[in-house]
């Protein structure tokens, strides 16, 4: 055999394992769509969710709602999500921020309950393609609005004094 024999004879042998491989993507390829198939089959059969007329005990209570002990456990990750995430990607030094926000007792339930619709709604397995969305609108666009209103609780803090602790005032003695 000559060297051109050989590399003929190469070329044939890379044609027939190209064939066989091709032979097995079209295969796998089959595969991940009947697998697929069988995926949405079960997803579709699988037990419904709970209604929010019967509540689940893995709901989240809100962070009013706690003990003394859950609740400065709740606070302190309420706090790492709002500072590690929510501040970065939404506030940036776009909007006013209080900067220690967490002594405003309105922020402090507006940001979990904001915190609790993002768990939930941005879980697509559970709100469907379009949590997300529905997040944005009707839960982050009001409460930043609200937090950074000019009547809002951090209005007084971003004003020369820097932060201010808002408290209700005593209510007026009535005189008799």
């Amino acid at each position: 055999m000559t060297s051109t024999d050989d590399r003929i004879a190469t070329e044939d042998g890379l044609s027939d394992r190209v064939a066989h491989l091709q032979n097995a993507m079209h295969r796998l390829g089959a595969d991940v769509i009947r697998l697929q198939t069988q995926l949405s089959d079960l997803a579709s059969t699988a037990p419904q969710e709970p209604s929010e007329e019967s509540p689940t005990s893995d709901a989240a209570p809100f962070i009013f709602n706690l003990s003394r002990e859950a609740y400065k456990s709740e606070l302190s990750s309420l706090v790492t999500w709002v500072n590690d995430f929510l501040v970065p990607v939404y506030v940036g030094e776009a909007l006013p921020w209080c900067p220690v926000w967490w002594e405003h007792h309105e922020a402090v339930g507006r940001l979990h309950a904001l915190r609790l619709a993002y768990q939930e709604l941005t879980d697509t397995t559970v709100s469907g393609a379009t949590g997300p969305g529905i997040w944005h609108r009707d839960h982050l666009d009001p409460a930043l609005d609200r937090l950074c209103a000019e009547t809002g609780p951090f209005a007084s803090c971003l004003s020369g004094k820097g932060h201010v602790e808002h408290r209700r005032s005593a209510a007026p003695a009535h005189s008799a």
